[in-house]
């Protein structure tokens, strides 16, 4: 259908143009481990559509037949024709004998450059990669019955037409050109201080040309004193004794003489602070200081606020004046800053509205070896500029020695190459760790969980079911060394060796010896992310030396720190005090901590992996690479001969690998192809594939239909209304459409909330010894089953606590971060800023609940927002499961609200995002009603009788009286074209509307969700419909006749889903020996055509029934839908 939108999740587009198939057929079959990484014992000779309902294991007899080699050639020939065939993707089997066989089918298939894969009773071969789960092949989908009070649906009827009478006597309807980009994006850009001022007129360019050059003398005149003074002097020596600085002359000379140079330096040569220092000097030098504008960006907040104070402290001023920042949320900067540090995001909102960075002459990037999306990002956009802007300098800057890579991209660049210097620094490994202090390893006491017995008994638990990722790495490693030249004790401690865990008890132990017998020099511990940092630090703190304050400076490093605790980091501890820093990967080259003389490297890092078959972020803690551990080894030696204590084996260092995969290849893309569209860019494939490391098309594909489910983008990928104002506000598009609608419908306070929310670190804390009483404080705001409603409850009882001056108790109490609870205090006045520039809010205090505390519609316009992220909640005697479109089964998060309930009143869950570990977990999850998803979750349309309703490419199945089906469809289709209308006439009044914002507000209060949920596949096409490409596989039939080989199934999973008894079948033997049968059910009898067996007879009844039921028999039914009679319920108050 028109309305339909094709979900990632169906992948049949032509296999030529998948990047793995090319189009001459040769195929490339992903790994085997990957191919048939879910094998069952055995799969068909018969091929069905993937529609059709498979046999139960009750309906199907049992084919104990051995594997013969006519079933390999039979199948043989068959996947030659598919690979032949230009049409067909994929070919469908569920005969048991099929899957029993399914290894050798597969192996087949793999030599053939095919995939395969089995699910449940069905196996599957395809010219394209295999998801881990189809919902289409799933016999255990939830398909909804929905049921609405017949009270409730008389009022909203007369609501309903009241408010089509008073349209159809309107004359505003829908603007044509009311929508405007630049006010708003000029403005956000002002506030965020990085437009320069407009130019001025012709006839006053020679006083601007004075003012300029009085400017510029007066930069001279201020650097000059500094450098002549005692102090300037004393700091010049210090910069002295960097490489970098060495290098001034060199790299001042490639700038002036090519567009383009890579700058490669060890951390710690001073390339970051010097650099542009060394431009500013140049510029100012020669008068040009008042025309020279450098924007430095860095990868982080913690770099850009942290080398801007250190470069403005070598140039003798305060933060502000020549040098400044700009970070999200605050930023130092005035009339006379030529050098602005910032975040790579920041310049990219600047080229929304600037696409040639006006007035800018330099611009350096640097720590582009991290490869973080928005550095890739902004690489192929500066590519794109650099012709246009022939005067503008480009200056990349990489920790590594990849640099090689980045003068390719940009043609052949210059590369400079400062070397550092470092003292020594002696490594160690886990075996010479364990041989030198004697210590052993126990599984006991490798325990990472501390004061939470429950998960410390399981994590005793070994052998374990599962091995991690980490795991398997380790396992390969290990068998291939011997350690023979170490003591027995040390060989058996590496063979008790868990690489899962970070080694808490070994890490203690390491940190007691070192500040017992060790010389002064701060310490540098290096974790995987902030909840490993933060259990480790309150382990530590009641520690009788680490929590000795005139012993031990304890801090943390992590990318979300609050500005005071940054500084602390690099203050030097008093005498006698030895500083200990817990830190992520933040410190590899972000951050220069001066005074480390020891690192201890776990090496691990936490980082999001994202699989695009299965769309599907994975956030485990992975082995980092070689680099990376060079660099953590490095920061030993800055100041002194160092040491560096590896907690992992030499011989699993060298299988790690060389660089770390770029952010662009392991996360999702929707953000980043919003920009693209938002920016202009033409197609979005087209653009990232001149990226540096250009995308997997799949990862591409899925978020552009991501962008196009949520109506961002249309069918032609072409930004719509909505895409326009979600390409103006800088978060995730969820968030973003969340934001919009709370401000339409009047219900913005709540909503600023949970966006907030949604955007920093969780605020409920959860300390491992203290988690019953954590959980019981999270419990008093929970209700409902929300997690964004009980942060908002949380919240404003916070803002309470602010006004009475009680905020530390409240949170302490309450086991809240005061430093994510102001975050969320800060980007809720961010958000209302974004929203009050686009014109949909007037900016007064009194629009963010001008819709009143209304929960109901709350946890509706959540739903507008995470939609597509919908899981089923289907109850069972003791619990409850939920299955998701693209994943099948999925569990809570253990923080959840919900997964302490044993029963949610709701049938639906959204949630904000599902993350793989060793299962799927959901996060941050709101339960709601079937009214709130079909008006609030995405397009709507017709299924295949009257009163079936269909969502997400028809994975959300909904089956009602064709009445109600009729009044949830014009109540969306109203509340569809009001959002619109807001959007391309901000300055419309909502209260002209408030008559359908009442029967809106009346259906999601008053839905009791007394519908209920029935099981099996999507329902079987009509015959006569031809397969084409929206569809999750192609329809191949061979024998039994029209009905197939599981008509039977069919019709009854038919009768089950209108909540009728299954079907009886009366089957006689005719004289010329053949079979004829009857199929009764609902009082209606039909007879099939005579076959030769039994079987055969029964499927043609069913067969005949269902083309029956769907209109499609004979004449005398023609037109007629007898499908809409089998949803009559018996209960008379319910429609």
């Amino acid at each position: 259908m028109k309305d339909r939108l094709p979900h990632p999740s169906l992948y049949v587009p032509p296999h030529q143009r998948l990047r793995s198939t090319p189009p001459d057929y040769a195929f490339h079959p992903l790994p085997l481990s990957h191919t048939q990484s879910q094998k069952p014992p055995f799969l068909p000779t018969r091929l069905v559509s993937a529609y059709d309902d498979s046999v139960s294991e009750v309906a199907q007899l049992p084919e104990p037949v051995a594997f013969h080699c006519a079933n390999l050639d039979e199948w043989r020939r068959n996947l030659s024709m598919l690979l032949r065939d230009s049409v067909k993707q994929e070919v469908i089997s569920r005969e048991k004998k099929d899957r029993r066989d399914f290894d050798k089918l597969a192996a087949l298939a793999t030599s053939l450059g095919l995939y395969s894969h089995a699910y449940a009773k069905v196996v599957v071969f395809s010219k394209i990669p295999l998801p881990n789960y189809r919902f289409d092949l799933d016999d255990k989908r939830p398909l909804r019955e929905v049921s609405v009070h017949t009270d409730i649906v008389k009022r909203v009827d007369a609501y309903l037409k009241e408010h089509l009478s008073k349209k159809s006597k309107r004359t505003d309807g829908i603007p044509v050109n009311s929508f405007s980009r630049t006010s708003s994006t000029s403005s956000m850009a002002t506030d965020e201080g990085l437009l320069e001022q407009p130019e001025l007129p012709a006839a006053s360019k020679t006083a601007l040309d004075k003012i300029l050059w009085q400017r510029s003398l007066q930069l001279r005149e201020r650097q000059d004193y500094w450098e002549k003074s005692v102090e300037g002097q004393r700091m010049l020596e210090c910069r002295r004794c960097l490489p970098a600085y060495k290098q001034r002359d060199v790299v001042l000379s490639a700038i002036s003489q090519n567009q383009v140079i890579v700058v490669s330096g060890e951390t710690g040569c001073g390339k970051t602070t010097q650099i542009p220092q060394f431009i500013l000097e140049s510029e100012i030098e020669a008068n040009r200081g008042a025309l020279c504008n450098i924007i430095c960006t860095q990868p982080r907040k913690i770099s850009a606020m942290s080398v801007s104070e250190r470069v403005a402290c070598e140039r003798g001023e305060p933060l502000g004046e020549s040098v400044g920042y700009k970070v999200r949320l605050e930023g130092v900067r005035g009339r006379d800053t030529r050098l602005l540090f910032c975040t790579t995001g920041i310049l990219l909102r600047r080229l929304l509205v600037d696409r040639s960075l006006r007035g800018v002459t330099h611009v350096i990037v640097d720590e582009i070896h991290e490869r973080g999306m928005n550095e890739d990002f902004l690489l192929i956009i500066l590519k794109d500029l650099l012709p246009r802007r022939p005067e503008l300098k480009l200056i990349l800057m990489s920790a590594t020695l990849d640099a090689e890579l980045f003068s390719s991209y940009f043609g052949g660049a210059g590369v400079i190459h400062i070397p550092g210097f470092t003292y020594p620094v002696r490594s160690y490994f886990l075996e010479d760790i364990l041989e030198m202090f004697r210590y052993r390893l126990t599984p006991y006491n490798q325990i990472d969980d501390y004061g939470q017995e429950r998960l410390w008994k399981m994590n005793k638990q070994i052998p374990r079911k599962r091995k991690s990722q980490i795991a398997s790495v380790v396992e390969d490693a290990l068998r291939a060394a011997d350690f023979k030249e170490f003591s027995p004790e040390t060989r058996e401690s590496l063979s008790c060796w868990n690489p899962d865990c970070i080694g808490f008890n070994l890490i203690e132990s390491l940190l007691c010896h070192l500040c017992e017998n060790e010389r002064p020099g701060g310490i540098l511990v290096f974790m995987t992310g902030w909840d490993d940092i933060s259990s480790l630090k309150d382990k530590l703190q009641i520690h009788p030396i680490f929590g000795n304050p005139n012993r031990v400076m304890l801090l943390a490093c992590h990318g979300s720190m609050a500005s005071f605790e940054q500084r602390l980091i690099f203050e030097e501890p008093a005498s006698g005090v030895r500083k200990i820093v817990l830190a992520t990967n933040i410190a590899e080259t972000s951050i220069t901590i001066n005074d480390v003389a020891f690192v201890i490297d776990c090496g691990k890092a936490k980082e999001t992996s994202y699989d695009a078959l299965n769309n599907t972020p994975c956030l485990l803690p992975s082995w980092i690479s070689k680099v990376s551990a060079q660099q953590r080894r490095g920061r030993a030696g800055r100041v002194q001969p160092g040491q560096c204590y590896h907690l992992y084996p030499k011989c699993l260092y060298d299988a790690f690998a060389e660089y770390q995969l770029p952010e662009i290849l392991r996360t999702p893309l929707q953000s980043l192809c919003l920009q693209i569209k938002s920016l202009n860019f033409g197609t979005i494939s087209e653009f990232l594939s001149r990226a540096l490391q250009s995308p997997e098309l799949l990862a591409v594909q899925k978020a552009i239909g991501y962008l196009k489910i949520i109506g961002a983008l249309d069918e032609n990928e072409q930004l719509t209304a909505l895409g326009r104002y979600l390409a103006k506000l800088p978060m995730e598009p969820k968030l973003g459409k969340m934001l919009i609608l709370g401000a339409i419908l009047g219900c913005l306070d709540p909503i600023l909330t949970v966006a907030a929310g949604l955007s920093v670190r969780d605020p409920f804390l959860t300390p491992l010894d203290k988690k019953d009483l954590a959980e019981a404080a999270k419990s008093q705001f929970s209700r409902d089953h929300s997690d964004h409603l009980a942060l908002v409850r949380a919240y404003e009882r916070y803002k309470r606590a602010e006004e009475e001056a009680g905020v530390y108790d409240y949170c302490w109490k309450n086991f809240l971060s005061i430093q994510s609870m102001r975050a969320i205090d800060s980007l809720r006045k961010e958000f209302f800023s974004l929203l009050k520039d686009t014109g949909l809010i007037d900016g007064t205090p009194a629009t963010c609940k001008s819709g009143g505390n209304d929960e109901n519609l709350t946890r509706a316009v959540i739903c507008y927002g995470l939609y597509p992220g919908i899981c089923s909640v289907v109850h069972n005697e003791r619990s409850f499961s939920l299955k998701t479109m693209e994943d099948g089964q999925v569990l809570l998060y253990s923080n959840s609200v919900n997964a302490r309930e044993t029963k949610i009143p709701y049938p639906w869950l959204v949630f904000n995002e599902k993350i793989k570990v060793n299962s799927i977990f959901v996060r941050d999850s709101t339960a709601v009603s079937d009214s709130v998803l079909i008006l609030f979750g995405g397009s709507v349309s017709r299924g295949d009788f009257d009163g079936h309703l269909k969502m997400l490419g028809g994975y959300l199945d909904f089956f009602m009286k064709p009445a109600v089906a009729e009044m949830y469809q014009t109540l969306k289709k109203e509340l569809d074209e009001l959002i619109q209308s807001k959007l391309l006439n901000p300055k419309m009044d909502m209260q002209a509307h408030r008559d359908l914002l009442s029967v809106i507000r009346l259906l999601v209060s008053e839905d009791r969700c007394e519908g209920s949920f029935v099981f099996g596949r999507q329902a079987l096409k009509p015959l006569g419909t031809s397969a084409v490409s929206t569809q999750p596989t192609l329809v191949s039939r061979t024998e039994s006749g029209p009905g197939g080989d599981n008509s039977k199934s069919q019709l009854q999973t038919m009768l089950t889903r209108a909540g009728h008894a299954a079907p009886m079948y009366k089957t006689k033997q005719l004289k010329n020996s053949k079979f004829q049968s009857t199929v009764e059910f609902n009082g209606t009898q039909i007879m099939g055509q005579p076959c030769s067996n039994k079987k055969s007879a029964e499927k043609d009844a069913a067969a005949e029934a269902i083309r029956w039921l769907m209109g499609g028999a004979k004449e005398s039914h023609k037109h007629v839908n007898h499908m809409s009679n089998l949803l009559k319920r018996s209960k008379k108050d319910h429609l």
